[in-house]
C-alpha cells in the first residue's frame, strides 16, 4: 500500500545552538497559547460550575501567563542557553494540558448534574474519569499539584537566570489585540505582476509558435512565481486565438494519473454529459487521443514532480501543445526547457513598494525619506535572494511598519535569521528567510491559527465560515477578543484577514451588499511546507496522513501516535478501513486527541467505516471536533457511542451515507456546529432544543417530497435561539415559526415550496433580519406564483424584500408584471437564478434595474421568448453571467455602455442565437469567456485580437445545493 505521512513530532532537544534555543522560546507562544485560550474561555463561560475551585483555576491561569512573559522576554533579549531551556519548554506544556484536562471535564461534569438528567448513566459511562474528578476536593488536588510543578519549573528559570515581566498588559493575546486595531483589512488579491514582463511575452510566443516544440516546461525553485506566469500565458488573448481547446491541472507529489485524464477530458470536452468514472481506462484514452486530433489543444501541467509521472502523461497527450511547471531540473529535461530566473534589484524593489505600501503608492509622509526607505529595502531584497514569494511576505511584514528605524529593524532580524541558518544552500536560505521572519513576525495569538492550516492538503480551497468554526471549537479564537455587538465568527475574520494582509494565507475575496468577506483562502505550496515545518518544531502535534488506497487501520498506534492532538487522514483512490481492537492501547492513543478528521477526496467512491470502528470512537473522550466527509456507515447507522463525546464542539457528516442520527446527540451540551450539508435523507430526532450552545446548523438534503415522507422527517427547531446559521431550511420538512424566533441570525439558506411559508419568511426578512450577512432563497415545486389572483402581491413581495442576498426560483412564472418596474426592486440581491420560469416578456428590462445584482444566471427554460435587450445604462454592477439551455433565443442585443464591469460570460445550447461580435465589442472589461454551441461564433473568436480570455472549467457560481 502506498502511504504518505506528515508526522508533526516534539523537537528535539540535543541541539545546542543559539537558533534551537530562539525556536524553542518562541515555541511557547504556540505551544501553551491554545490551552491558556481554553482555560481563560472555561473560567468566562462556566464561572457559576467552577464554585468551590475557581480561585485555584485563577491562580493557574496566572502562573501560566507569567511563564508565558518570562519566556517571550528572554526570547526579546536573546538569553541562550543550554539545552534546559527546551526541556522547560516541553515540560510546562504538558503541565498546561494537564491543567486543560481537568478543568474541562469538571466543568462538563458540574454542567451534566446542573442539567439533572442521565447522571447515573452518564457517571456509568465515564467511570474513569468520574473516579478521578467527580468529587471536588480531588479536582482542587490535582490543580493544586499542577501549580506546584509549574511554580518549581518557573523557580529554577528564574535561578537560571531569566528575567521575567509579569505585567498583565505586556503579556498574552488579549494585550495585543489591544493594541490590533479592530477593522478589515484590504480586500485587494491581485497579483503584483513585476519583472517577468519580458519571460511573458517570450513563453506566450513559443506556446503559439508551430514550429517550436511542442513541450514547454517551465522550471525553478519554489516561489519565482511559476505558476503566476503560466496562468497569465494560459489566459492570453494570443493563446485563446491560436487554440481551440484548453485544460489546466495541478499534479502535486500525489499525483493520480486516472484523476489527471478525467479533468483534462472534462475540461476539452465540456459537452460530453457521461461521467468519466464509467468508462474504462482504455475508453478514457482513447476519447482523450480523438479530440487532440480533431482539436487544438493546449494542455497544462501544473506543478509536476517525477520522471515517471511526466511520461506516463505525455504518451496520452501526444498531439497536444503542453505546458508544465516544475522545481526540478530533470522533470523538465524534455522539449523546450524554460528556467525561470529571480528578479534584478530593480524589479525586487518594485515588487516590495507593491506589497509594503498600500496599492504599491509611496504615502508622501514617506517623500522626504525615500532615498533612505530604498537603500534599507534594496538591502532587504538582496538578503532575500532576489525571490518574488519571500519578497512578497516581506512586504506583508512591512506593511504593519511605518518608521525607518522599524525597516532598519527588520533588515538587522534578516541577517540575523539567515545567519543562523547555517547553510550555503539557496532554498535553505530562502527557506530560513521564510521560516523566520515571516512566522515569527506573528503575533502570538495567530502562530496557533497559522499552525492549525497545516491540515489542509496542497492546492486545497478551504470555505472562510468553514475555517472560523474550526478555529473556534479548537479553542484558538477567544471569547475576551469580541468587541461589542461581534460573534466569535466576526473575531476569526478578522484573524484571517490579518494572515492575508502578511501574505501568509491567499484569499479569495467576496463582495457582498451587507458586508465584505471572504469566500476561501488556501495555503501557497511553499508556504504549506513552512506551516508543517514550524508545527514540527513547535511541538503543535499535528499529524497529517495522505492515504494513497488499501488496507489500513485508521486507529492503530501508528497512525494515531502517541502524543498526537489533531490528527487529519486523507483518503484517495480505493480504501478499506479496518481496525484491530488488540493492537490499540486505549488510554495512550486516545487521551490526548482532540481532533479528528477522515476526509474522502475520491468523488467516485466513499470510505466504508466498519461498526467496531465506529464504536471505538467512545474512547476519544475529550474529543472536540469530529469530521467525516464522503463517508458510509455499516447498516445506515451512526452509533449512539457518539453521545459519550460530551466535550465535542464541532461535529460535521458531509456528504456520508447514513439513516438517522442517534438521540444520543442531545449529550453533546458543548456542541457549537452540526454540519449535515449533502448528506441525504437524513432523519434528526427532536432533541437540537438540548444542544445549548448551538450556533451554526446545516441541515441535509432531501430528495423525497411526499407527505408521509415529510412527516417522517419533520424536524422540530424549537429553542434555537442561539443559532447564528442556518443552512438547509425546507418548508416541506422544517416549520418557519420556529425559525422566526432565532434573531441572532447572521447566515441563513432556506428552500420554500409553498406560498404560506414564502410569505412568512418575506415578512421576517423585511421585519427582523438588519443583521443577516448572507441570505439566499430557493423557490420550487409547490409554491405557486401563478394563480391570477395571487401572482402580483407575492411577487411584489418577493421583488422588493430587503435584507435578501441571493435568489433561486425554479417554478412556473411566465408573466414579470411591467408595473413592477416602479418598485423599489431587491434592493440587496446580489445573485439570481431563473429556471424553468418559461418567461414569456424579455425579462431583461426589468432585471437590469437592480441596483446591486453581480450575478445573473438564466438556466433552461427560464425565458422562452426570442429577443432580450440590454439598455446602455443597465446591469451597472453585474460582473457575471450565463445563459444556459435557451433554444428559442436568437437575438441578444447589448447597447453601447450596458454592463459596464462584466468580466465573465457564458453561452450554453442557445442554438438559434446569432453572432454577437458587435455587442460584446461594448463589453470592455470582459475577461472570461465560455461559448458552446453557438453558430459561427467560434470562427469569429478566432479571427478576433481583443483581450478576451478564455477560460476551462469557468468560475460561476452553481445551484446553492452543489456548493
Amino acid at each position: 500500500m502506498a502511504i504518505s505521512m506528515y508526522s508533526l513530532s516534539p523537537v528535539s532537544h540535543k541541539n545546542k545552538s543559539s537558533f534551537s534555543c530562539s525556536s524553542n522560546f518562541k515555541m511557547a507562544e504556540a505551544a501553551i497559547l491554545v490551552a491558556l485560550e481554553t482555560l481563560r474561555n472555561l473560567l468566562l463561560d462556566e464561572t457559576k460550575f467552577l464554585s468551590g475551585v475557581g480561585s485555584q483555576v485563577k491562580g493557574l491561569e496566572s502562573q501560566i501567563k507569567e511563564m508565558q512573559c518570562l519566556l517571550e522576554d528572554t526570547d526579546r533579549s536573546r538569553h541562550h542557553g543550554s539545552k534546559s531551556v527546551g526541556y522547560w519548554i516541553l515540560e510546562i506544556r504538558d503541565l498546561v494540558h494537564q491543567a486543560e484536562d481537568v478543568i474541562e471535564i469538571y466543568s462538563v461534569i458540574q454542567v451534566s448534574m446542573k442539567r439533572g438528567r442521565g447522571i447515573r448513566q452518564f457517571f456509568q459511562r465515564f467511570s474513569c474519569v468520574s473516579n478521578r474528578c467527580c468529587r471536588l476536593h480531588k479536582i482542587g488536588l490535582e490543580i493544586s499539584e499542577i501549580r506546584t510543578d509549574i511554580g518549581r519549573v518557573y523557580k529554577s528559570m528564574q535561578e537560571y537566570g531569566l528575567r521575567s515581566i509579569v505585567q498583565e498588559e505586556n503579556s498574552g493575546p488579549a494585550s495585543e489585540n489591544q493594541i490590533w486595531k479592530r477593522k478589515t483589512y484590504s480586500f485587494e488579491t491581485n497579483d503584483c505582476f513585476v519583472g517577468m514582463e519580458e519571460d511573458l511575452k517570450r513563453l506566450v510566443s513559443l506556446t503559439v509558435d508551430n514550429n517550436v516544440s511542442r513541450i514547454i516546461s517551465v522550471w525553478g525553485m519554489g516561489g519565482l512565481g511559476k505558476t503566476t506566469i503560466v496562468r497569465r500565458v494560459y489566459n492570453h488573448a494570443n493563446v485563446k486565438h491560436a487554440f481551440d481547446s484548453f485544460a489546466w491541472v495541478c499534479i502535486t507529489q500525489q499525483c493520480r494519473i486516472r484523476f489527471v485524464l478525467e479533468e483534462v477530458r472534462k475540461q476539452l470536452m465540456p459537452q460530453k454529459k457521461e461521467d468519466a468514472m464509467h468508462l474504462t481506462d482504455t475508453e478514457l484514452v482513447e476519447q482523450l487521443f480523438q479530440v487532440q486530433k480533431e482539436k487544438r489543444c493546449l494542455i497544462v501541467l501544473d506543478d509536476l514532480w517525477k520522471i515517471e509521472h511526466r511520461d506516463c502523461l505525455l504518451d496520452i497527450f501526444v498531439d497536444s501543445q503542453i505546458l508544465m511547471t516544475t522545481r526540478k531540473q530533470n522533470v523538465a529535461d524534455v522539449g523546450l526547457s524554460y528556467k525561470l530566473g529571480l528578479l534584478n534589484m530593480a524589479d525586487g524593489w518594485q515588487l516590495l513598494k507593491c506589497k509594503a505600501f498600500p496599492r504599491g503608492c509611496v504615502p508622501p509622509d514617506f517623500w522626504p525619506q525615500i532615498e533612505l526607505f530604498e537603500e534599507v529595502g534594496k538591502k532587504m531584497v538582496k538578503i532575500c535572494g532576489y525571490l518574488p514569494l519571500v519578497i512578497s511576505l516581506l512586504g506583508g511584514i512591512l506593511s504593519k511598519r511605518q518608521l525607518l528605524k522599524e525597516w532598519e529593524l527588520v533588515n538587522k532580524n534578516i541577517d540575523d535569521y539567515l545567519f543562523s541558518a547555517g547553510s550555503t544552500d539557496q532554498d535553505n536560505k530562502i527557506n530560513a528567510v521564510v521560516l523566520d521572519l515571516s512566522y515569527e513576525d506573528l503575533p502570538s495569538y495567530l502562530k496557533p491559527c497559522f499552525l492549525y492550516m497545516g491540515q489542509f492538503v496542497e492546492d486545497q480551497y478551504v470555505y472562510g465560515d468553514n475555517l472560523y468554526m474550526l478555529w473556534i471549537a479548537e479553542g484558538l479564537i477567544s471569547v475576551e477578543n469580541q468587541a461589542n455587538g461581534e460573534t466569535l465568527m466576526d473575531v476569526a475574520e478578522l484573524y484571517l484577514s490579518e494572515l492575508a494582509s502578511r501574505c501568509m494565507v491567499e484569499i479569495v475575496a467576496q463582495d457582498t451588499v451587507s458586508s465584505k468577506r471572504y469566500a476561501s483562502c488556501h495555503l501557497h505550496d511553499v508556504v504549506r511546507d513552512l506551516c508543517l515545518l514550524k508545527g514540527k518544531k513547535e511541538d503543535f502535534r499535528l499529524k497529517v496522513v495522505n492515504f494513497q488506497g488499501g488496507r489500513l487501520d485508521v486507529l492503530s498506534p501508528s497512525v494515531l501516535g502517541i502524543k498526537t492532538r489533531y490528527l487529519a487522514m486523507h483518503f484517495r483512490g480505493k480504501v478499506e478501513v479496518e481496525h484491530d481492537e488488540f493492537t490499540t492501547n486505549h488510554e495512550e492513543t486516545t487521551k490526548h486527541i482532540r481532533s479528528l478528521k477522515f476526509i474522502c477526496h475520491s468523488k467516485q467512491r466513499k470510505i466504508n467505516f466498519p461498526k467496531s470502528v465506529l464504536e471505538y470512537f467512545y474512547n476519544f473522550k475529550l474529543l472536540r471536533v469530529l469530521v467525516f466527509e464522503g463517508c458510509n456507515f455499516q447498516g445506515r447507522k451512526l452509533p449512539k457511542e457518539i453521545g459519550n463525546l460530551i466535550h465535542l464542539r464541532y461535529l460535521r457528516l458531509r456528504n456520508c451515507e447514513f439513516t438517522e442520527l442517534p438521540s444520543s446527540i442531545s449529550n453533546l451540551i458543548y456542541l457549537c456546529t452540526l454540519d449535515l450539508f449533502h448528506s441525504w435523507d437524513v432523519r434528526i430526532p427532536n432533541v437540537l432544543h438540548k444542544l445549548i450552545r448551538l450556533k451554526h446548523l446545516f441541515l441535509p438534503d432531501y430528495r423525497k417530497t411526499s407527505n408521509a415522507i415529510a412527516r417522517k422527517y419533520k424536524l422540530s427547531l424549537e429553542g434555537l435561539s442561539k443559532l447564528e446559521t442556518l443552512i438547509g431550511f425546507d418548508s416541506l420538512f422544517h416549520d418557519w415559526k420556529s425559525v422566526s424566533r432565532m434573531k441572532n441570525l447572521r447566515r441563513l439558506r432556506a428552500t420554500v415550496h409553498d406560498v404560506k411559508t414564502l410569505s412568512e419568511i418575506i415578512y421576517d426578512l423585511k421585519t427582523y433580519r438588519d443583521n443577516l450577512q448572507e441570505s439566499t432563497l430557493i423557490i420550487r415545486d409547490g409554491c405557486e406564483l401563478t394563480s391570477l389572483e395571487q401572482e402580483v402581491p407575492i411577487l411584489r413581495k418577493l421583488l422588493t424584500c430587503p435584507n435578501l442576498h441571493s435568489l433561486w426560483i425554479d417554478v412556473h412564472t411566465p408573466n414579470l408584471k411591467q408595473e413592477i418596474k416602479t418598485e423599489l426592486v431587491f434592493p440587496r440581491l446580489v445573485f439570481l437564478t431563473l429556471r424553468n420560469c418559461k418567461i414569456e416578456d424579455d425579462p431583461m428590462q426589468m432585471l437590469e434595474i437592480l441596483p446591486c445584482l453581480e450575478s445573473l444566471c438564466l438556466w433552461p427554460s427560464s425565458y422562452v421568448g426570442k429577443n432580450m435587450t440590454c439598455s446602455g445604462s443597465g446591469f451597472c454592477k453585474l460582473k457575471t453571467i450565463q445563459l444556459w439551455g435557451l433554444p428559442n433565443l436568437t437575438e441578444w442585443k447589448v447597447e453601447k455602455g450596458a454592463m459596464p464591469i462584466l468580466s465573465e460570460l457564458e453561452i450554453r445550447d442557445c442554438p438559434k442565437l446569432g453572432k454577437i461580435q458587435d455587442e460584446l465589442r461594448s463589453i470592455t472589461n470582459l475577461e472570461k469567456l465560455e461559448i458552446s454551441e453557438l453558430p459561427g461564433f467560434g470562427k469569429w473568436v478566432s479571427g478576433r485580437n481583443r483581450g478576451v480570455q478564455h477560460c476551462f472549467p469557468c468560475s460561476f457560481r452553481h445551484h446553492p445545493s452543489n456548493d
